[in-house]
């Protein structure tokens, strides 16, 4: 059983992809219809799929609103109560999923600490009941090597005791 199911407009695969590799990354597995294989038809691969994943991850853009397959899976996901959705155009979405909360993707690009990112990974939290296998790292700023703020003090104290002692006997 898959964890998320992602539904995407073909248009929007690049953005579905970033999506899918950082889901897995936090260790969720991830289902998107790159994971069909050769020969096996469409619709009854697609729905398995959506019937057996614990949540359903509904990308809306311009190009999804307007796809009768993203409508399609976002209403199953409804009636099966596992739909969270995020919004990554900014649009008007269809009226039947305006009643939900979405979460705002419009410029994310992939950082964990995105406050859209962090609201589509709560909801999918609360939709499988469960935490990622990998922890949500966020992004820190590069330290100085051997750099610390008791240092810089330091140095600033001595640099004005040498500039006094410099001018006290320069000036004496």
């Amino acid at each position: 059983m898959t964890d998320i199911f992602i539904s995407y407009a073909r248009e929007d695969r690049d953005r579905a992809e970033t999506l899918a590799n950082v889901f897995a990354a936090l260790g969720w597995s991830v289902w998107w219809d790159r994971n069909i294989i050769a020969g096996q038809a469409f619709d009854h691969a697609i729905e398995a799929a959506l019937e057996e994943a614990k949540c359903v991850v509904v990308l809306w853009s311009r190009h999804s609103i307007q796809s009768e397959w993203v409508k399609n899976e976002a209403a199953v996901a409804v009636e099966r109560d596992v739909l969270v959705p995020a919004m990554i155009d900014d649009i008007k979405l269809p009226l039947e999923f305006r009643r939900k909360q979405t979460a705002n993707l419009t410029d994310w690009t992939g950082d964990h600490t995105h406050s859209g990112f962090d609201a589509l990974c709560q909801g999918v939290r609360t939709t499988l009941a469960s935490e990622p296998l990998s922890p949500l790292v966020p992004h820190q700023p590069r330290k100085l090597k051997g750099f610390h703020p008791r240092r810089l003090v330091v140095a600033i104290f001595a640099g004005v005791a040498i500039f006094a002692s410099i001018s006290f006997v320069y000036f004496a």
